[in-house]
């Protein structure tokens, strides 16, 4: 017996048959050919959704995958040199179709500046995160841009050993508790 007829003989135990038709969509077992030809014809609508999509709804599809790409990343909580801002700032104008002298232009940011930031070279600030918010349509809020800043600082601040022992050098009078 297949698990749905089980399933269905449990919920029939407490349920009518209209009641159970009502909550449940219940799938039917295909055979491989079957499933394959079901798999070809549910593509065949998705590539026809997206022919007829306009521009403004492509970008809007987009930005929201995006957008839970950068929530997945943040949700690991772990610095990955491929996931930087400037990486996640490049793939922002790539979905646009803009240049970045048009979204430096847009962003009311120096075009220089701005590639500095594309390319890692510098970091953002919080006013940037707040423009490519607005720019977004709020579609991307500004605490997603910075947690990517700070995942990055964090991991920098973890790793930098360096750093530390030179800074711990200029330390006098150190509090013991």
């Amino acid at each position: 017996m297949n698990n749905y007829k089980k399933i269905y003989q449990e919920l029939s135990k407490e349920l009518t048959d209209k009641e159970i038709a009502e909550a449940m969509i219940i799938p039917e077992d295909l055979r491989e050919a079957e499933q394959k030809q079901a798999d070809k014809e549910l593509l065949a609508i998705r590539f026809e959704i997206l022919r007829k999509q306009t521009e403004q709804q492509r970008i809007f599809s987009d930005l929201l995958r995006f957008k839970f790409q950068l929530e997945d990343y943040l949700k690991i909580g772990v610095y990955n040199e491929s996931h930087s801002f400037g990486t996640y700032l490049n793939e922002y104008v790539r979905i646009l179709k803009k240049t970045k002298k048009e979204l430096a232009e847009d962003l009311g940011i120096h075009y220089t500046k701005l590639s500095r930031i594309f390319n890692d070279k510098d970091d953002p600030n919080i006013e940037l995160t707040y423009r490519l918010e607005k720019h977004s349509g709020e579609l991307i809020p500004a605490i997603l841009w910075w947690k990517i800043l700070v995942t990055k600082q964090e991991y920098e601040i973890r790793k930098d050993e360096k750093t530390r022992s030179r800074e711990w050098e200029k330390v006098q009078n150190i509090v013991l508790v």
